[in-house]
């Protein structure tokens, strides 16, 4: 299985954050994420929720590809109470899953809390 998290391990704090939509920032290892592997559309439906979720201090969105290319993003709290869940009917994600964590308004990679 590959993870994307494995790949980007490197970064772990951000020198940098970028202007994303929905009033989020993107660190540089969420950036990396989007342009290696062509994902932006992840961390748009993370921000699309951010309205619904912002009594949610902490959010995990997982990204997990099937072998049908169609994909499953999910949101938990951290403790494993899922918040939200979109089906993806199609993707031409490159690896077989990816995880985000999602504090106050930054979107970053685990590896850089």
């Amino acid at each position: 299985m590959r993870n994307v998290n494995d790949e980007l391990r490197e970064y772990n704090c951000s020198d940098n954050y970028y202007k994303y939509g929905f009033g989020m920032v993107i660190t540089d290892g969420v950036k990396e994420l989007c342009d290696r592997f062509q994902c932006f559309w992840f961390v748009d439906v993370v921000c699309s929720y951010q309205s619904s979720l912002g009594a949610e201090e902490f959010q995990s969105w997982k990204l997990l590809k099937n072998p049908d290319s169609s994909a499953l993003v999910t949101c938990d709290n951290g403790n494993g109470k899922i918040l939200k869940s979109q089906r993806i009917p199609w993707t031409d994600f490159d690896a077989d899953v990816a995880n985000v964590w999602c504090e106050g308004n930054v979107v970053l990679l685990p590896s850089e809390h």
